[in-house]
């Protein structure tokens, strides 16, 4: 009797480890068809996510430092809340401008490529430095195609400069490396300085898409000198009214203030004044000035670099937003002041 019981127990685990071995194997199959579909479902996902993502990381820093701009950025610089009615200040008014006042033509002038077709077409002749190679991929440098003495830059930006004073101490692939890393870097976006990037993102709280993107670009450059005068004129509504001298001592920048009669201004914004008392006017100033203001008569406000070499004036750049605005005078009367000469609206 025990071995009849026995192998009727058999049996019956036999059908039961049969039916749960079936039912697992359907639920196997279920659930790999389930995790066929899902995947299906998660690469489609991922795709469009892919292409959204493409989108964002060319446009959604920019619209996040709109609003870095205008909010949070005007209250670190001007040390209170954002508030149209109340622009009164240099740094303020220079806010407001790289918010509302971006033009497609700002973009090209910060272009250092595009620059020299600006100063031919404005001062009938290029008086930027002369341009040896341009690379659209800092892999096509060819070392011995250029002189001895060099600048190597990017079109973009601010600070993105080689200076090659003896290529053959040049260490070529770092310096490809340098180039290839600051082309990736969208100095507009980051910096929230929107002319370098596009413009007019937003027009009264309404979003329209019309981006004019620098085409960012390496570039082989004249070699004219190291550490040589720098005069920054300030143009304010297409008149110089200030510039400022600025000649390197060292690894220090210093930096002393004019007006338009070369006479000393006793305020200072940025970096430390000359330690000196003895600064040579320029024999080409008041070509300079001339300059200065034919290129300026399109914006509101623009600084514009020259330097003098070989008795010749020669354009260095335009910069619209200084310091990316952080134009604070150590006396807070000489900011309003500066700002009396800016008209916005």
């Amino acid at each position: 009797m025990k071995k009849i019981k026995y192998k009727k127990n058999v049996r019956k685990r036999r059908l039961f480890y049969k039916k749960l071995s079936r039912k697992i194997s359907w639920e196997i199959d279920e659930c790999e068809s389930k995790y066929i579909f899902y995947k299906f479902i998660k690469f489609i996902f991922l795709s469009l996510l892919i292409y959204f993502n493409s989108f964002c990381s060319k446009y959604s820093k920019r619209i996040l430092n709109y609003y870095y701009t205008k909010r949070v950025r005007f209250l670190r610089l001007s040390r209170r809340p954002y508030n149209e009615s109340n622009i009164i200040t240099i740094q303020d008014k220079l806010n407001w401008l790289s918010i509302h006042d971006v033009k497609k033509l700002k973009g090209k002038c910060a272009d250092k490529i595009l620059i020299h077709e600006y100063s031919k077409r404005i001062l009938k002749k290029d008086i930027c430095n002369k341009i040896l190679k341009v690379y659209d991929d800092p892999d096509q440098i060819n070392i011995d195609e250029l002189p001895d003495q060099f600048v190597l830059k990017t079109n973009h930006g601010s600070g993105f400069n080689i200076i090659v004073q003896n290529k053959s101490k040049l260490n070529v692939e770092r310096a490809k490396m340098k180039l290839a890393a600051w082309l990736k870097f969208d100095f507009g976006a980051d910096g929230a300085q929107f002319h370098y990037s596009f413009i007019n993102f937003f027009i009264n709280k309404i979003k329209i898409i019309n981006f004019y993107s620098i085409k960012r670009k390496a570039f082989a450059e004249e070699y004219i000198g190291k550490d040589l005068c720098n005069y920054k004129f300030l143009c304010f509504n297409g008149i110089p009214r200030y510039l400022y001298l600025s000649k390197r001592y060292g690894i220090k920048n210093y930096l002393t203030y004019f007006d338009m009669e070369w006479n000393r201004l006793d305020f200072h914004c940025v970096g430390p004044p000359h330690p000196t008392d003895i600064y040579p006017k320029p024999k080409n100033f008041e070509l300079m000035k001339k300059y200065a203001t034919k290129l300026s008569r399109p914006f509101k406000f623009v600084r514009v670099d020259f330097y003098e070499y070989n008795n010749e004036v020669r354009l260095g750049e335009m910069t619209f937003t200084p310091t990316n605005c952080d134009v604070k005078c150590k006396n807070k009367e000489h900011n309003i002041e500066l700002g009396k000469y800016l008209k916005i609206f």
